[in-house]
């Protein structure tokens, strides 16, 4: 099954909100209209952790292939993060699709925006402190480091989770901070 792209789905369904039996339940929306407008923000948030996944497997395989074992190290490391943060925005970007074209048909109501949302913000508030995790494990690792590669992984720990740490803080800021499901009651 094919996802439908960005302008199929703006292009497809209505932009102004519909009613729906929740909508009463928690208000009018605030700032916008339109009830897809937080997932359109989240897959398009989405864009810079994908080039960054698949820029880090790029560069991380040619690094890999290097005879050096710190130059290995990081390399193994960027292009094994960099498959993972590329996953994880593929799977953002495909739910987020799917949950614009399921609130623009009025399938998913105001109170399941917000949850959505919440979720959303719950999990990259995760992640923010997980990336605080991984670059004091990468700075362990790089210092203590009994070999070439271990050094060379501590460094490439440190790099992936210093970019994770910085796209995931700012946008738990944007999440939190975002006037898309915030309702007025």
């Amino acid at each position: 099954m094919r996802l439908p792209n960005r302008r199929e789905i703006l292009r497809v369904f209505p932009t102004r909100m519909r009613a729906n039996d929740d909508t009463e339940a928690v208000g009018r929306v605030g700032r916008t209209d339109s009830r897809d407008a937080f997932f359109v923000r989240q897959d398009r948030m989405l864009d810079p952790l994908l080039a960054w996944g698949i820029g880090s497997v790029i560069a991380g395989t040619g690094l890999a292939v290097t005879t050096d074992g710190f130059r290995r190290g990081i390399g193994l490391q960027s292009a094994l993060w960099g498959l993972i943060s590329a996953g994880f925005a593929l799977g953002w970007q495909c739910t987020a699709r799917r949950n614009a074209i399921a609130a623009r048909s009025g399938e998913l109501g105001a109170l399941a925006i917000q949850a959505e949302a919440r979720r959303f913000e719950h999990a990259l508030a995760l992640k923010t402190g997980l990336g605080a995790v991984y670059v004091a494990a990468g700075t362990v690792l790089a210092i203590r480091g009994k070999s070439d590669g271990a050094r060379g992984s501590g460094v490439g720990v440190i790099i992936q989770g210093g970019a994770l740490l910085a796209f995931d803080f700012g946008a738990t800021l944007w999440a939190v901070f975002r006037p898309e499901t915030r309702f007025e009651t």
